[in-house]
């Protein structure tokens, strides 16, 4: 039984010590963001375990020792309970989820006055210690303990798929049916009480009935879950070091980028300054030179304003300020101040379905989006030609769709339209202002949104570009 105990409190302690001292705060995933809570639980429930070790060694001691005890045992349980919520609302927010319900009784706050009121009652029925702590693993630490077992074995699914999230999610699911297990023991280890079940399913009916203290598998159930979380966290690590790494790769991006854009333009406006310095000129000259230079520094400000965007769309905390939008409202905006340019050479917007969506994301990048791409179909529509636009739901997902009567793209070089500074070099392109960067925009905000958007040619000619993202609801 010592032994028992004594691993059982170090497997927690190092657990703990882990999670505290391992640097999460940096990773994309916002589990590992939160998980301070569960290194709490752990640190303090170690020390419950040693407690109740030094408690069976010297039993004297009992008197004094327990009201520390059952005051450990409540503060871990109650940080394990607000880390289990966590991982509830962030598992099962979304209303297309079989477990919505969770979400919508246990993450929020009043579940903190019923399970007070709760763990009141018990304690009343027969105001004890022992009665007071079996009141705690029956409230607190049952429940923390179940939920958060049930919310880590979703927790993944939950994710944006990535590289990281697949490695992750067998370290979510062992743990998760280990916290659910632990959650069935926790409402066993209790000494015996007198009120049910604890007066008839406790840790002497348990050791009679197997032979095995519940203790033992409650120390099982804390090695697997301290193993999994320690492989997590070396995920973790890898993640935040090679985000590390791509900062620095984006910044030296961004400068190569920057480099590779703005050299056209400067040299020539120096080009024609040079010239136009080197013998004296009439005033129409001067302005001549002058007008040509301001096209090229608004070309400058327009590259400029573009790399900004994506540098922009590259920071992860972008989500944080994310709100409901009406997203045909959005679209709405977007065709109106496009109106006049698509008028200019007579193209006709045709909106062929048109719902009522609501998202979760930026009004102003949203936005974006939708002129980006009406933008570009205009660019490369024919004279006396139509547009082609519809926004419908499918499954749980908003789809945007819009297809032009151009020349489409060679399917070889379809692949390509999103990378920055791309431009084709076909009859779609030929004689068409533009750097190469709206595509790549619109993509970096529909990642950004947790979307996608796809491109194929249309039949007999043209293009189509499809843009999925999640719905609010």
């Amino acid at each position: 039984m010592e032994i028992i105990l004594f691993v059982y409190g170090l497997s927690f302690f190092i657990l703990g010590v882990l999670v505290l001292f391992v640097r999460t705060t940096d990773s994309a995933i916002f589990f590992a963001r939160k998980i301070w809570l569960l290194g709490i639980f752990a640190i303090l429930h170690a020390f419950v375990e040693w407690i109740f070790l030094y408690m069976y060694l010297y039993p004297e001691y009992e008197p004094l020792l327990s009201p520390l005890k059952f005051v450990l045992l409540l503060f871990s349980y109650l940080f394990l309970f607000e880390f289990s919520r966590f991982i509830v609302r962030e598992s099962f927010q979304k209303q297309s989820s079989k477990l919505h319900f969770l979400h919508t009784l246990y993450a929020a706050p009043v579940i903190y006055i019923i399970s007070l009121s709760s763990l009141l009652t018990l304690i009343l029925i027969h105001p004890s210690l022992e009665d007071a702590i079996a009141a705690i693993r029956y409230t607190y630490g049952f429940f923390g303990s179940l939920f958060l077992g049930v919310g880590l074995y979703y927790y993944g699914e939950s994710l944006k798929k990535s590289e990281y999230v697949e490695r992750l999610k067998i370290y979510f699911k062992i743990p998760g049916v280990a916290f659910i297990c632990y959650a069935l023991l926790a409402g066993i280890a209790v000494s015996p009480t007198h009120y049910f079940p604890g007066n008839i399913i406790n840790t002497v009916w348990f050791l009679d009935t197997f032979g095995v203290p519940v203790q033992f598998f409650r120390a099982l159930c804390a090695l697997v879950i301290t193993i999994c979380s320690i492989k997590a966290l070396q995920i973790f690590s890898d993640e935040t070091h090679l985000k590390m790494l791509q900062s620095l790769r984006q910044i030296k991006r961004f400068s190569s980028d920057v480099s590779h854009e703005l050299k056209t333009p400067l040299t020539a406006m120096k080009g024609e300054l040079e010239v136009a310095l080197k013998e004296p000129r009439t005033n129409e000259e001067y302005q001549t030179v002058l007008y040509s230079n301001l096209e090229e520094v608004d070309t400058l400000q327009s590259i400029v304003k573009n790399l900004l965007m994506l540098t922009y769309l590259e920071k992860e905390s972008l989500k944080s300020k994310f709100t409901q939008q009406n997203l045909d409202d959005v679209l709405l905006k977007a065709i109106e101040d496009l109106i006049v340019i698509g008028s200019q050479k007579n193209i006709i917007f045709e909106i062929r379905e048109l719902e009522n969506l609501i998202v979760i994301g930026d009004e102003i990048l949203l936005k974006t989006v939708f002129s980006n791409l009406i933008e570009n179909a205009i660019k490369y529509s024919p004279y006396h030609t139509t547009i082609f636009i519809s926004l419908t739901a499918a499954n749980h997902m908003a789809h945007f769709c819009i297809e032009d009567e151009g020349n489409g793209i060679d399917e070889e070089k379809l692949h390509l339209i999103f990378e920055r500074f791309y431009r084709a070099d076909d009859s779609r392109s030929k004689q068409i202002k533009g750097f190469g960067l709206g595509l790549s925009i619109v993509q970096q905000i529909v990642d950004v949104h947790d979307g996608t958007i796809t491109v194929k040619n249309r039949h007999p000619q043209g293009l189509e570009i499809n843009v999925m993202l999640p719905l609010a609801f």
